[in-house]
């Protein structure tokens, strides 16, 4: 074969070669080019990529990482390079790039299946490795592989707190929320149950949250040496009913009907739960140290990993989705949460709209704590978040928020706080706490829980 012309063109050479299936010659062509210019970047990956073909993956590392080196914004460099390492045996190293490469900005599919694979070659006992495989398999859509992985991972490592809550999040997402919830409350165990440091500078309404659980927990005045409570783990018994725990009674074909009319889309329960479980979610909320969110706006909450997924809870999730199937059928579990307000430091929520399909908020504080009977629950408006807007537009800044529902002439409507109501409406509708006015006293505190399910987006009617 005879050479002749600048590099550009021994190059162009050598591809037309590739193309024409003459690899032996276009490797002997790329080897001369790389030998005059070793930062040629094309040549140098499509030299590894013809000894690749020869099966000679481990030799074509170096040529790889040649190319990557001279061109690192062009990501196939890096999935290649990745790849002939994996390939070749080494998967730390592997994984090492793919990580680097992400941090780059590089993403997608190829990406996300490399790194999976890479994963799934290391250590099969690595707890560490596991997660990271786990979360790589959650990214590309691997749900039971996912699972697999974290199962591993929780087998190898029982203490392992960040893979409980991963597989907590995936299996309650995906149907399991007995299961699920399991693992975020031993996620919080292992967190807090060892005792944490006081934190500094606590918002007054949490420091006075604070000391009024402690003294509750005490059954009196505390003793002065008591420990402080974000010290303490513990949770009241919350297990499930033997019979119904949502009160099945609210599911008539005329609140469906009315479900699927109503405009803006929302529907009003009363007695939402059965006696006994209110009263026994109260005990759990009132005797367990879960309340560790705290917002500036004068309120706290409590979320899944942190302890609030008792039992009775996920019956609680499971018997939504059941009772009130032509609503909620469509959509799994996402999340759900419970928010705390000061009886008189509180200013409730920001106007916000929520990333699920549906929500149902409701409340657990008796009727005679609230001292404005004709507010203190919900304020809802007949407008959704616009779609293909980030809600963080909205959701983060409240004068913005007010200023689109002016100009969307948006009307208001507000839903008076009462004892075991619900309100189920479409999440993607502006709503905000009302103003509330509850009387002082550890019992009395506002509490509302919100549960979420399905995806921003999804069919609601």
């Amino acid at each position: 074969m005879t050479i002749s012309g600048d590099i550009n063109a021994l190059l162009e050479q050598a591809i037309a070669l590739h193309k024409a299936g003459k690899p032996a010659e276009a490797e002997r062509l790329y080897h001369l080019i790389v030998g005059r210019e070793p930062r040629l970047a094309l040549a140098q990956h499509n030299l590894g990529v013809v000894i690749v073909q020869r099966g000679a993956v481990a030799e074509s590392v170096a040529h790889f990482k040649a190319a990557r080196d001279a061109d690192p914004r062009n990501g196939l460099y890096w999935l290649s390079y990745a790849r002939a390492l994996l390939r070749s045996g080494q998967a730390p190293e592997a994984l090492t790039t793919l990580e680097q490469a992400k941090s780059r900005g590089l993403s997608g599919a190829g990406l996300e299946a490399l790194m999976a694979e890479a994963l799934g070659a290391q250590r099969r006992d690595d707890p560490e490795a596991l997660l990271r495989l786990g979360n790589a398999e959650t990214a590309n859509g691997n749900v039971e592989k996912a699972i697999e992985a974290y199962r591993r991972a929780v087998a190898a490592r029982p203490d392992f707190a960040e893979a409980h809550f991963c597989l907590g999040s995936l299996l309650s997402e995906h149907g399991r929320i007995a299961e699920g919830f399991a693992h975020f409350m031993r996620r919080a165990e292992l967190v807090y149950g060892k005792g944490l440091a006081v934190p500094k500078d606590e918002p007054l309404h949490k420091r006075k949250h604070d000391l009024e659980q402690r003294d509750y927990l005490a059954g009196g005045k505390a003793a002065e040496d008591a420990p402080p409570l974000a010290a303490v783990f513990h949770v009241e018994k919350g297990e499930r009913l033997s019979g119904p725990a949502v009160n099945p009674a609210n599911a008539t074909p005329e609140l469906f009907a009315q479900w699927k009319a109503a405009e803006p889309q929302f529907v009003v329960l009363e007695n939402f739960l059965v006696p006994e479980a209110l009263e026994r979610l109260r005990r759990y909320c009132a005797g367990s140290t879960i309340w560790r969110r705290v917002y500036d706006a004068g309120y706290i909450g409590a979320t899944p990993e942190d302890g609030f997924a008792c039992p009775l809870l996920a019956q609680i999730a499971e018997e939504i989705r059941a009772t009130y199937a032509p609503i909620f059928a469509p959509h799994h579990f996402h999340y759900l949460g419970a928010f705390k307000y000061d009886s008189t430091l509180s200013t409730g929520t920001n106007i916000h709209a929520d990333n699920s399909a549906v929500n149902v908020n409701f409340y657990i504080a008796p009727d005679e704590a609230n001292l404005d009977p004709d507010s203190g629950g919900m304020d809802i408006w007949n407008v959704t978040m616009p779609e293909g807007i980030d809600m963080r537009v909205y959701n983060g800044d409240e004068n913005a928020a007010r200023a689109f529902l002016k100009a969307s002439k948006a009307q208001v409507t507000s839903i008076p706080h009462r004892a075991n109501r619900a309100v189920i409406f479409r999440s993607d509708l502006f709503h905000k706490t009302s103003d509330c006015r509850f009387k002082e006293g550890y019992l009395n505190k506002r509490i509302n829980v919100s549960l979420l399910f399905g995806h921003r987006g999804a069919p609601t009617r």
